[in-house]
């Protein structure tokens, strides 16, 4: 089921009947009328909340009633936090969880597996980039993809998380210098920043990782687990680490493809973002938004097979299966994986 998202700071949501009833002022009517949208509870299984709309707390506690989570992320789409109705009430997964915190060998076998699907997957991507424009007999594909295939083997090898995360770190940095080749010249992307993002791509590519990162800590807490304490990302204040650690598989098929796919096919363009003075940095403009969000329920729920002969799947599954082998790591099972690429 899709998601209500709440992108403007003039709208405000209440209860009404069964359904959230949506207000927002309409601009091309007389003042004083308003553009009334209705969302029936049936039709929903999560809450982003973009910016400072005025939500009523009737309509939260709704949202908690029906076992909705609650994201909130900042207009430009930086992750503020969650509000997770706690229905699982599995305590004792949790407390299994704190304990396993400070297991280093633990730690360290679940990262190897993540760093190793994010580096295969990273590969798969500009592996089908490259045959889908003729570029795959390019040398500089060639080698990027012979380096990156030697690190993800690094990868499982790795003695410990520092060295881990050196190897996370060197693929990145050649897969982003081959994936720039792929945006189109009115979006060129040159290289990777971040907050703020200092151009379009960027923008985009952030915004993305920010939603994605808002579905995976829905789903990790929607089994029972702590979204802060994870293996690869360390604990720190206000991070969801767990849900930032399962991201790492997804950014290169699921954000980074969709990126491309907004901006090459002109789903969204140059004039979609806009400069922001204060901090320097560019944003997805809200008049925008309603476009990205059509094309990512698109790109969620789209089916496809992991292998052949075997049945249908969407990345939506897919993220509960990550977090279903993050459980049976802290069972004790050594037979975990995360999702690679076909």
């Amino acid at each position: 089921m899709p998601a209500m998202v709440i992108t403007h700071d003039n709208v405000s949501v209440r209860v009404s009947s069964e359904h959230f009833e949506m207000i927002q002022k309409a601009q091309d009517k007389p003042a004083g009328e308003f553009n009334r949208i209705n969302v029936p509870f049936h039709d929903l299984d999560r809450v982003v909340v973009i910016g400072r709309p005025d939500i009523t707390t009737p309509a939260l506690q709704k949202m908690m009633k029906l076992g909705l989570p609650v994201f909130f992320l900042s207009s430009h789409g930086r992750w503020i936090g969650a509000l997770s109705p706690d229905n699982n009430m599995n305590a004792e997964r949790r407390i299994r969880q704190y304990k396993m915190a400070d297991n280093a060998v633990l730690s360290l076998s679940v990262a190897r597996k993540l760093v190793y699907a994010k580096i295969k997957n990273s590969r798969r991507v500009i592996q089908r980039l490259s045959a889908n424009r003729n570029q795959s007999a390019l040398d500089i594909q060639t080698v990027t993809a012979i380096r990156l295939d030697a690190l993800a083997e690094n990868s499982l090898s790795a003695d410990n998380l520092e060295e881990l995360r050196g190897v996370e770190g060197l693929a990145a940095s050649l897969y982003f210098a081959r994936i720039g080749d792929f945006f189109p010249e009115n979006v060129p992307f040159k290289t990777r920043s971040r907050q703020p993002p200092r151009d379009a791509a960027n923008a985009l590519l952030s915004w993305t990782y920010s939603i994605v990162l808002g579905e995976i800590d829905g789903a990790v807490r929607s089994h029972g687990l702590d979204s802060c304490i994870g293996f690869l990302h360390s604990v720190s204040h206000g991070s969801p680490s767990l849900a930032l650690d399962l991201l790492e598989p997804f950014r290169a098929p699921v954000c980074d493809m969709l990126t491309l796919h907004l901006l090459n096919h002109k789903i969204l363009t140059d004039e979609s973002f806009e400069f922001n003075a204060e901090d320097g940095g560019t944003y997805l403009r809200d008049d925008a938004k309603k476009d990205f969000f059509y094309a990512y329920e698109n790109s969620m729920t789209r089916k496809f097979t992991e292998k052949k002969g075997e049945g249908h799947t969407d990345f939506r599954k897919l993220i509960d299966d990550a977090v279903v082998s993050v459980l049976k790591a802290l069972d004790g099972h050594s037979d975990f994986n995360f999702f690679i690429m076909p």
